[in-house]
């Protein structure tokens, strides 16, 4: 089961109405600064997550609808969008890494009346689960790539409340040190092996290519697309064409792969949207214009001077 569709109204940078349909595999949301993609993806992820928690799957609608500001949760619309009411779980990987500031912060959280985002803490309390249910074969296959690439896996030390990166000989390294991209492949790493990531569970991830080297960006999307063709849907906003290109290109319909894109721009005080299932072909497109003007720069540079 999927997320197939989002309704917003009057929601933030969201005027008016803004309607998406996605497919049940990978949806990659590109476009500039303040388009929403951020604010699509914690609107999805609170509303899916609302649902989840008040285990009302089966009599809520499988939108997500936002009405100036606050979520609707009707049940008249039931037989419209059926697909949302089979999600089982919803994770959110976000820009920023917290896992190295975990000590006493959910604590903190928990007891003080503050603004930290409650997608932090879910984090937090994520991070902390233990690795105890039983692994299929393709979530072997990823740990065991992931574990090989950081050279580790993460691990949460209770007594210390500190995530540690444990390595084959058991060298401990704290989070606080370990490279940023190698906390995010750490984080999806133990997000499979407990289990988060499973048939009817929904990923969202916030640019996930942030500190994260071009070369590890096809094994990224090689894992993303493994999780896809075992039920996990999967969002994601970025701002690489890299990682754009690369789901466009491994991606393979023999399997199963289904990869759809949507390109987010400013149309007076609206916010719509392009999409379709060719990254090359979305209108507009800023992460294939911009790289064309570069090279149109060079050339200007280069024959300018002769």
């Amino acid at each position: 089961m999927a997320i197939k569709r989002v309704e917003l109204k009057d929601f933030l940078v969201f005027k008016g109405e803004f309607t998406a349909d996605f497919c049940p595999g990978v949806n990659v949301f590109i476009g500039g600064n303040g388009t929403g993609k951020t604010i699509l993806l914690k609107a999805m992820y609170d509303n899916i997550k609302t649902i989840i928690d008040h285990r009302a799957m089966s009599n809520v609608p499988g939108k997500m609808n936002f009405v100036n500001g606050q979520e609707s949760l009707s049940k008249d619309n039931v037989k419209t969008w059926p697909d949302a009411t089979g999600v089982s779980q919803a994770v959110y990987i976000p820009e920023k890494d917290i896992l190295e500031h975990a000590k006493g912060l959910l604590t903190f959280v928990d007891q003080k009346d503050n603004d930290f985002s409650s997608i932090y803490r879910d984090v937090l309390i994520t991070a902390q689960d233990s690795d105890n249910r039983k692994q299929t074969d393709t979530q072997k296959a990823i740990t065991a790539t992931i574990t090989e690439k950081v050279g580790g896996r993460v691990e949460w030390a209770p007594g210390e409340e500190r995530y540690y990166t444990i390595r084959a000989d058991g060298t401990r390294i704290p989070f606080s040190n370990e490279a940023s991209g190698f906390k995010k492949l750490g984080y999806l790493e133990l997000l499979v092996r407990c289990g988060h990531l499973e048939p009817g569970s929904v990923l969202f991830w916030d640019e996930p290519e942030n500190s994260l080297n071009p070369e590890l960006v096809p094994i990224l999307v090689d894992i993303l697309l493994e999780l896809s063709r075992n039920g996990v849907q999967i969002f994601i906003a970025t701002h690489s064409e890299i990682l754009a290109e690369y789901f466009a290109v491994l991606h393979e319909k023999s399997k199963g792969d289904e990869v759809k894109f949507f390109s987010l721009y400013k149309y007076g005080d609206r916010i719509r949207h392009d999409n379709g299932d060719r990254f090359d072909l979305l209108n507009p497109n800023k992460l294939i214009d911009e790289p064309v003007r570069l090279y149109e720069k060079r050339l200007d540079k280069v024959f300018g001077d002769e």
